[in-house]
Parts: C-alpha cells; structure tokens; sequence
C-alpha cells in the first residue's frame, strides 16, 4: 500500500491520512476477535450493528471535528453530528457490510466522502480484508487503488463480465430480477456481496463491469459516487441521473453500460 500523505493542510490531505488511521483500526479490531464485538439489532434481526461500528463512527466524527470544526458531518449510525452545512459535509459509514464484517466474510469496508454543496467531491473505502485502499481527493487527480490511478471498465457487452448487485438489508434479491436476468441472457455474471460500498470502488477500479443498487443510502454510496466519477464513469438513477441522498435505484459504470442497466430496470 502507498504512502498516504503529510501530517497537515488541506480537508484531501486529511482523507489521505485517514486512509492509514482507519486500516490500522479495522485490522486491530479483527486481530483482536470478531467474537468479542457486542452485537445488536436496528430495524430488524437482518441489520446488524456492533459496538465497533459505533465507536469507529465517534472516533471519525472526532478526528474530522478537530482538524475542520466547520464542516458538517453525517454517519449511519449516530446521523447528523453537525449540518448539514452550505460548504463541505463528510458522509461516513465506517463499516459497510456489518453482517460479513461479523460473520469473518472478508467483504466489508469503511466509507468515507467530503461533499461539496450536497455533491460528492472525494472519497476514500478502506478494504481491511486485501489491505487496499480506494481514494479519490478531486475529479483533476482521478481514482486511486493503493496510489495507481484506476478507470472504469469500458464497453457494454457483458459477456464474461461480472455486475454487481445491491438491495437494502431485509429486501428480496428479487427486487432486481430483471437486471440479473439481462445480465444472464448477455452472458455475464451477477454477484450479490453484501457491501453497496465495496462494489461502487470494485466498479471505479473497473474489477467488476458495473453495479446496480435498488435502494442505497447515502452513506452506503458517497464515497463510491465520487470514485466512480472521478475514474471516468457516470453514476444513473432509475430514469436519470442518480440523486446523492435519493431512494435509488443507482447504477454506476460506464455510461455505455449503465444505459443498458438502466433499461433493464423497467423491465417486468
């Protein structure tokens, strides 16, 4: 993994030392056991939370508010500390994919965005499970993956390519049966991983082909919408294009792609 930045300056520098910080959060909470986390429930025995989501939440929240005191902050699990604001909001989930994170499933990540006016403007998604970082501090510096800009994955054909798919905790796969079955009959392959945010950056990094989310939430996707943009893609919602902060649904990608995508979602 790359160096990731000086000890001061710009809201982009700090992103890029949070990087670090957090990785050596989420590899001690693992080291230490999954099975001393304390667990419990939110809107149902399918959406999980633990004492580390929390906590890793309230030290983010602290380690923004004493370097940027004026900018508005937003987690999934406290909601809005401060804001939100007519400059500069953070976003933050800091673990996405809490039922894999605890189940020892490596595919979970910490996310977090700046926005600018309501717009994703820089996102960082911290994979403690491969050690690798996605980053993205402006559109002129482009995606990152350990330091090595990254772009989206081009062309719409999908045979041999793989999209990823994201519904709400609690919700049918089938919510998104007609994408997969597009998918499908191109040739290609659909996955169902379990963290939105985790597949936006795979996208960005042009692993995976495009992913389509039937109802993101905001935290879930900022950090993503500002990787996938910034590494040369378009970020769709279910008739144009996606509103930060809407119900959804989201597809990102290429713009080739995500028009196709898109049209399977009208599909019955």
């Amino acid at each position: 993994m790359s160096a990731l930045g000086s000890e001061s300056g710009t809201r982009e520098e700090h992103l890029r030392k949070t990087a670090g910080a957090v990785m050596q959060r989420l590899e001690s909470i693992l080291a230490a056991g999954l099975d001393r986390l304390q667990v419990s429930t939110k809107e149902g025995a399918f959406d999980l939370v633990t004492d580390a989501d929390r906590s890793t939440e309230a030290w983010l929240w602290e380690r923004v508010h004493a370097a940027f005191p004026e900018d508005g902050f937003l987690g999934e699990e406290y909601g809005w500390r401060l804001g939100p604001t007519a400059g500069r909001d953070w976003v933050v989930d800091p673990i996405d994919g809490t039922a894999n994170f605890l189940s020892g499933i490596p595919w979970a990540c910490s996310s977090i965005a700046v926005l600018s006016s309501g717009s994703a403007c820089s996102g960082l998604i911290v994979d403690p499970f491969r050690r690798e970082v996605y980053l993205t501090v402006s559109a002129s510096h482009g995606s990152e993956l350990d330091g090595k800009r990254v772009r989206v994955a081009p062309g719409e054909d999908l045979a041999g390519k793989v999209v990823l798919l994201e519904v709400p905790s609690g919700k049918p796969l089938a919510a998104l049966a007609p994408v997969d079955q597009l998918v499908v009959s191109a040739g290609g392959t659909a996955r169902a991983m379990g963290s939105g945010a985790l597949a936006m950056a795979l996208v960005a990094a042009g692993r995976a082909q495009a992913i389509v989310h039937a109802g993101p939430k905001i935290w879930d996707v900022a950090a993503g919408v500002a990787l996938v943009e910034n590494a040369g893609g378009v970020v769709l919602g279910g008739d144009g294009p996606y509103v930060l902060g809407g119900d959804g649904p989201l597809v990102a990608g290429n713009a080739s792609v995500c028009r196709v995508l898109q049209g399977a979602l009208h599909t019955r």
